[in-house]
């Protein structure tokens, strides 16, 4: 019998500061407990349209950041949002660390940040529009 995969589970990424993190990841990007969370708990879970991401108290938070072979930093995870441009001008004035906005042809709308225990993430607007496409030619 073949092994045949449906879809994530669960990603978990280490944090230092659990109780930060998880008012972090609910406050600044909207999600919400998959599971009841306690303070002192180690774990928090969150869903993120369906699938969980596991925010683990970890001693030692180690550095998920890598580059692609042409030196460019790359994030670990990508979360799918709408209204990708209303979200970015938010998160700035919220004080996130965000990159640059970029446009990728045939790919949309996306944008990096760093969560508290500095892991790179990006945020994704979706595919983009025929609109889009020739608005970026």
């Amino acid at each position: 019998m073949a092994v045949v995969t449906k879809n994530f589970a669960v990603v978990q990424l280490p944090v230092k500061d659990l109780e930060k993190s998880a008012k972090w990841y609910c406050d600044i990007l909207g999600l919400n407990f998959t599971f009841e969370f306690k303070p002192g708990d180690n774990e928090a879970w969150l869903n993120v349209g369906g699938v969980g991401l596991g925010l683990i108290r970890s001693p030692k938070v180690p550095s998920l950041v890598f580059s692609n072979m042409n030196g460019v930093v790359q994030p670990i995870i990508s979360l799918q949002v709408e209204n990708i441009h209303d979200v970015y001008q938010e998160l700035q004035a919220k004080g996130v660390e965000v990159g640059e906005m970029i446009y990728k042809k045939g790919g949309g709308y996306s944008f990096t940040f760093r969560d508290p225990d500095g892991h790179i993430a990006s945020l994704w607007g979706g595919w983009p529009s025929e609109e889009d496409e020739l608005a970026n030619m």
